[in-house]
Parts: structure tokens; sequence; C-alpha cells
């Protein structure tokens, strides 16, 4: 049985980088050492969606 690769939504992804966002403004003033992979996966997650509009 094959198994299927299961994108996610549009949905799943704005929701994901809201998320991120917001994790990431914490981040900048307790943690500035985590706020630089979070502003990646940021841009990950927009280069995602533009692609998907």
């Amino acid at each position: 049985m094959a198994s299927e690769h299961h994108l996610p939504s549009t949905t799943d992804l704005a929701r994901e980088l809201e998320q991120i966002r917001r994790e990431h403004d914490i981040a900048l003033k307790d943690r500035p050492e985590h706020a630089r992979a979070l502003e990646q996966r940021i841009h990950k997650l927009e280069a995602e969606l533009a692609r998907q509009k």
C-alpha cells in the first residue's frame, strides 16, 4: 500500500506562521539566540504560502 504525502493546507500554514511570529516576538526579548532560527522558519513558511496561492 502506497503512503500518500499530505501537504499542509494554506490555512494550516497561515496558522503556523502566526504562531511562529508570536514565538519570534517573545524570543527577541527573552532568547535572542533563538530568534534567528525562528526568522528562518518564518521565511520558509512565507515562501510556502506564496507558492500555494
